[in-house]
């Protein structure tokens, strides 16, 4: 990392992979501003990471509370400054469009979407008059694939989307952001599903790697864009999902589909 001395604010640093970019981006040099609305959580972050020699602090803070957001960022500053910031907090609603309720439809994107609005209007400004950083934004294969929840999906798009957005506007003061696409990872919000074996053995087979992604996996990447080596590396969206979302899951046909290539097609 070349950001000597700077820190990195996190959001959903309490678990997942949030928790796991903390972990990364601290081993690269990073202080933490652990962010999360679980402050217990956030706390356990920080005490990892300080027990490991890390600089880092807790903030128990909700993402969609504008007037929080905007007292935790200079207190984030104190740790050095903000030249990184990754966007990570997220929730999920697994209903389908008419069975959602327009409540649950709005926290989805209240604190998927407009968290980061939120994190981005009250940082941005702080980055820049540090000379400028790296943004990444968590974002999903849901935002590339209907992927089952109309919320999420929504969500998710408008992460893509904002991010590309914010790359011309951003440039001039030397910040760069760009979007992680992951696929199926374990984490809490997935730890549910992932435990009924029906989904899970599905997940692995629709998965080209055959295995489930881990929340490192993604912070490796996360990591990558944060740093000087992706220093020419703007409103990107890189997909980490192990190939899920690079071919046409075939399920138990795709033997006999591909025993026709021996076969003369007219």
């Amino acid at each position: 990392m070349s950001y000597d001395g700077a820190c990195a604010i996190v959001t959903g640093a309490g678990s997942g992979i949030g928790r796991a970019c903390a972990r990364r981006l601290a081993a690269d040099g990073l202080a933490i501003a652990a962010v999360d609305a679980n402050e217990e959580a956030a706390k356990a972050t920080v005490d990892e990471l300080t027990k490991d020699g890390h600089r880092a602090a807790a903030f128990g803070v909700d993402v969609t509370d504008e007037d929080a957001v905007a007292a935790m960022v200079p207190q984030a500053a104190e740790l050095g400054a903000p030249r990184v910031l990754v966007n990570a907090a997220g929730i999920i609603v697994r209903k389908k469009l008419l069975e959602s309720t327009l409540d649950e439809w709005r926290r989805v994107l209240d604190v998927n979407l407009t968290g980061y609005f939120v994190m981005l209007k009250n940082v941005i400004p702080a980055m820049a008059a540090a000379g400028g950083g790296s943004i990444v934004q968590i974002a999903s294969i849901a935002g590339h694939i209907g992927y089952g929840f109309t919320s999420y999906t929504a969500a998710k798009g408008g992460v893509l989307a904002m991010t590309k957005q914010l790359a011309g506007e951003l440039a001039a003061d030397n910040i760069r952001i760009n979007s992680v696409s992951p696929g199926v990872v374990h984490t809490g919000i997935n730890r549910d599903t992932l435990s009924t074996q029906v989904i899970h053995d599905a997940t692995v087979s629709a998965t080209p790697l055959g295995r489930i992604g881990q929340p490192e996996d993604i912070a490796s990447v996360v990591a990558f864009l944060a740093s000087e080596n992706a220093g020419y590396v703007t409103g990107a969206d890189l997909v980490a999902d192990g190939g899920m979302i690079s071919q046409v899951n075939w399920g138990d046909a795709g033997e006999r589909l591909h025993s026709y290539h021996s076969q003369e097609q007219r």
